[in-house]
């Protein structure tokens, strides 16, 4: 009968030596893919929370200057308060990064913000800035300020912001700095991600861009 053995110790250790470097491959290639899986789900968060802000910012500024009962002053949120469609840069800082939206729209009823003692309707004087707390890498939220409902500024966004920008034109196009004349608002946002590319160790930007007309002008 023909003689029958095992491995030697020498064909044992080079199956052993052949399987870990076969099992170390594959687990540098799964585990690349998982941090590209990773990267890839983190850019697509930030590009979804753009297009969100993106879309309530919209909504808000399409209403600027619904006034059916055609009214100059308000009670809200003092008395005389003038009525002013779109208030660029309304923090007084030089940043276009803010924006002060009022519309007679919650309840159409010629009054902003609502009567005076009241002051309690939603969604006619609302200002939209970028946040001023910022993470280590200068990332922060966008914020939504309604004096009718909001006791300050509320984050309506994550924190992944680094810029908000609000660029101001005429019913022509020409960049304009007078308020009583915006037709269209041009709204420039950009997120970073959280996470950093391996390749190259940077942290990806996205910018998304729309420009807003003003539906009540």
């Amino acid at each position: 009968m023909r003689s029958e053995h095992g491995f030697s110790m020498v064909e044992l250790m080079i199956a052993m030596f052949v399987s870990m470097v076969v099992l170390g491959s594959a687990a540098q290639v799964i585990s690349g893919v998982q941090n590209t899986f990773a990267y890839q789900m983190d850019d697509a968060t930030v590009e979804q929370e753009a297009r969100f802000a993106m879309d309530w910012i919209r909504r808000t500024i399409e209403q600027a200057g619904s006034n059916p009962y055609s009214k100059s002053v308000t009670d809200c949120p003092s008395a005389g308060t003038v009525v002013q469609p779109i208030r660029i840069n309304p923090d007084g800082d030089a940043e276009d990064d803010d924006i002060r939206i009022q519309a007679d729209v919650g309840v159409p009823d010629g009054f902003f913000v609502g009567p005076a003692g009241t002051c309690t309707q939603a969604n006619e004087d609302v200002t939209i800035a970028l946040g001023t707390v910022l993470d280590s890498e200068g990332r922060t939220t966008i914020t939504r300020y309604d004096r009718g409902t909001d006791a300050g500024p509320v984050a309506w966004t994550d924190q992944v912001f680094t810029d908000l920008e609000f660029d101001y034109f005429d019913a022509n196009m020409v960049a304009t700095t007078f308020p009583n004349v915006v037709r269209i608002v041009r709204v420039t946002l950009t997120g970073r991600s959280r996470g950093r590319n391996l390749d190259d160790g940077r942290f990806q930007d996205f910018t998304l861009e729309s420009d807003v007309r003003l539906k009540a002008r």
